[in-house]
């Protein structure tokens, strides 16, 4: 599969972490374009604490303009950048069907995540 052009970007604020021994999870509120309200958890393992790296997934529902309800799913990969931050990258499957890449940024101080949804082909 390849990645393809960018078809929107996503905004998001941590409103809570929680930890376990090999990882956490992130509670995550805000927008994504041609999704809306954007509502979801994000959930880290690594092989050890402190780990440069390790899985992600996410869990979450969008409340379209329209008043549909769309759930998500994916699956990927964290990496640290140093100073806190960490990029993102999943493979979302949305409950329509649709398919596409996520590229983000994990930002803590910032309490953030931010990036760009990509197509999949």
């Amino acid at each position: 599969m390849a990645l393809g052009k960018e078809i929107g970007s996503f905004s998001l604020k941590i409103t809570s972490i929680s930890y376990v021994e090999d990882g956490g999870t992130a509670n995550c509120d805000g927008t994504a374009d041609n999704f809306g309200t954007v509502l979801g958890t994000l959930t880290f393992s690594a092989s050890e604490p402190g780990a440069q790296n390790g899985t992600l997934s996410w869990r979450g529902q969008a409340y379209l303009e329209n008043g549909e309800v769309q759930r998500a799913v994916g699956e990927g990969a964290f990496e640290a950048l140093g100073n806190h931050k960490w990029r993102t990258r999943l493979v979302i499957t949305i409950s329509d069907g649709q398919i596409f890449a996520s590229d983000g940024l994990l930002d803590l101080a910032k309490r953030s995540l931010t990036g760009k949804n990509l197509e999949w082909s």
